[in-house]
């Protein structure tokens, strides 16, 4: 893992504070991780919980996922209640919510790539702590995600598509999953303040196989005008 170690150090270096949270979808579990346990949370605010001080890299399953975060990134959902779905879309549903009817909540799933093949486990770490993962999420301001995204279209000429209008889960997992490229999303209310993102922050999610690449880019790209 000393590769990703120096990945997240040459993010640190080019400014980018918070730590990048990797996701692995497995279905042996990585001798490293350590059992999420059998709380219940939203999937973002356990993704979260990484960027507490010193801790390490644990695997969740859909079992500990309140929300469709677990469908999202490749877990599979966990089966529910009537009672806990109508609860649910109780919720998600009206004024002062999500979406103004269960139609207009049902078009906007029907944008979403969906991901067809499940996993029992998925790994959650820092960066520097998980070896070969999925995907790579980079939350940072404005101007920094921009340019993690011109590092990509600088090198390739494929621009980078950003989803908006529906939560971190749903517009960022598929999307990489799908076309093993990147996105960057704005999130909704509840992942941003469940995750405790400052106002000018977005996510900036990147497939793997993708992320050398766009460190390497970072000092390629044009900063200020052109000289």
């Amino acid at each position: 893992m000393s590769t990703n170690k120096d990945y997240a150090r040459m993010l640190k270096e080019q400014g980018y504070e918070r730590k990048a949270i990797a996701f692995k979808l497995c279905d042996d579990i990585p001798a490293y991780a350590a059992p999420y346990g059998d709380e219940l949370s939203f999937h973002c605010a356990i993704a979260a919980e990484l960027w507490e001080e010193g801790k390490k890299p644990f695997y969740v399953t859909n079992a500990n996922c309140l929300c469709g975060g677990a469908l999202f990134s490749g877990l599979g959902n966990r089966k529910v209640t009537r009672e806990e779905f109508d609860g649910g879309m109780e919720l998600a549903i009206g004024p002062q919510r999500g979406f103004a009817t269960r139609q207009v909540f049902r078009r906007v799933n029907q944008q979403i790539p969906h991901v067809f093949k499940t996993h029992k486990y998925q790994v959650i770490g820092s960066l520097e702590d998980v070896e070969d993962p999925d995907v790579v999420m980079i939350v940072a301001d404005a101007r920094k995600v921009q340019r993690l995204c011109k590092a990509y279209t600088w090198e390739t000429g494929e621009l980078v598509h950003g989803t908006s209008g529906i939560a971190w889960c749903n517009s960022a997992f598929p999307p990489v999953l799908k076309t093993k490229t990147m996105t960057f999303t704005m999130g909704d209310e509840e992942s941003r303040i469940l995750m405790q993102l400052d106002d000018g922050e977005l996510y900036c999610m990147i497939h793997y196989t993708l992320l050398p690449m766009v460190i390497k880019n970072l000092d390629n790209i044009q900063t200020g005008p052109a000289t």
